[in-house]
């Protein structure tokens, strides 16, 4: 699942990143950055975004399991 719309837009004067599903503006740099430049940044972004929902994901299950009296060693 990707945060970011995948579609490079060349006639932006910077580089833009929107949003997967509403197209809103997430982010704009002034820079220009060249679509090989811009997949890699992007790549980046939803490494950090997805490993912040993992680590989300087991903290949750965590405290659900201790909610329950279910330790983690079973």
């Amino acid at each position: 699942m990707s945060i970011i719309s995948r579609s490079f837009d060349k006639k932006e004067t910077g580089t833009v990143f929107r949003h997967a599903e509403s197209g809103k503006i997430l982010y704009r740099l002034d820079a220009r950055l060249e679509r090989d430049d811009w997949e890699m940044l992007q790549a980046l972004i939803g490494l950090v975004y997805n490993a912040g929902v993992a680590a989300g994901s087991e903290q949750r299950a965590a405290e659900i399991r201790e909610a329950l009296g279910i330790s983690g060693a079973e």
